[in-house]
C-alpha cells in the first residue's frame, strides 16, 4: 500500500530571456503515452512573473481568458505544440534579476500547473 501519493505533476524549468528581447517560448506537450495533447481549442493558459512566490502582484501577466492580463499570448495547435509570446515592448519594461514564474491551463473546472521555475531577465547593452 502506497504510503503517499504526489499529485504535483509540474516540472520546474528555469527560463533566462533578455530585457527589450521578444519573448518566444514554444513547448510540446504530451501525454503519458507520448502522443500530442491537442492544444488548439478547450484549453484556456496562465503565466505569471512575479518577485517571489509570495509576491501579491505579478510583474508580467499572461491569460487567455483575461483582456486586461495580456503580457504574454498564447496559441495551441494540434500537435501539442504552445507557442507563448511577449513583445519587445514588454520585455523592455523588465528590469534585469530573477523571478519567479509558473504556467497553468485549465480545461473546463480542471486546472494544471505545467511548469514553473526561474525567470531570469539579462540586461540589456543597445537600446
Amino acid at each position: 500500500m502506497a504510503t503517499s501519493i504526489n499529485l504535483d505533476i509540474a516540472n520546474r524549468v528555469d527560463i533566462t530571456t533578455r530585457r527589450g528581447d521578444t519573448f518566444t517560448l514554444e513547448l510540446t506537450f504530451k501525454d503519458e503515452d507520448g502522443v500530442a495533447i491537442d492544444l488548439s481549442s478547450g484549453y484556456e493558459w496562465m503565466m505569471q512573473v512575479r518577485e517571489a512566490d509570495t509576491s501579491t502582484t505579478a510583474l508580467l501577466d499572461g491569460d487567455s481568458n483575461d483582456d486586461l492580463a495580456n503580457d504574454f499570448g498564447f496559441t495551441g495547435d494540434n500537435n501539442g505544440l504552445l507557442t507563448i509570446t511577449a513583445s519587445s515592448t514588454v520585455m523592455a519594461g523588465i528590469e534585469g534579476g530573477i523571478y519567479v514564474y509558473d504556467l497553468q491551463s485549465s480545461q473546463g473546472s480542471t486546472v494544471i500547473t505545467w511548469m514553473y521555475g526561474i525567470f531570469k531577465v539579462n540586461e540589456d547593452v543597445s537600446e
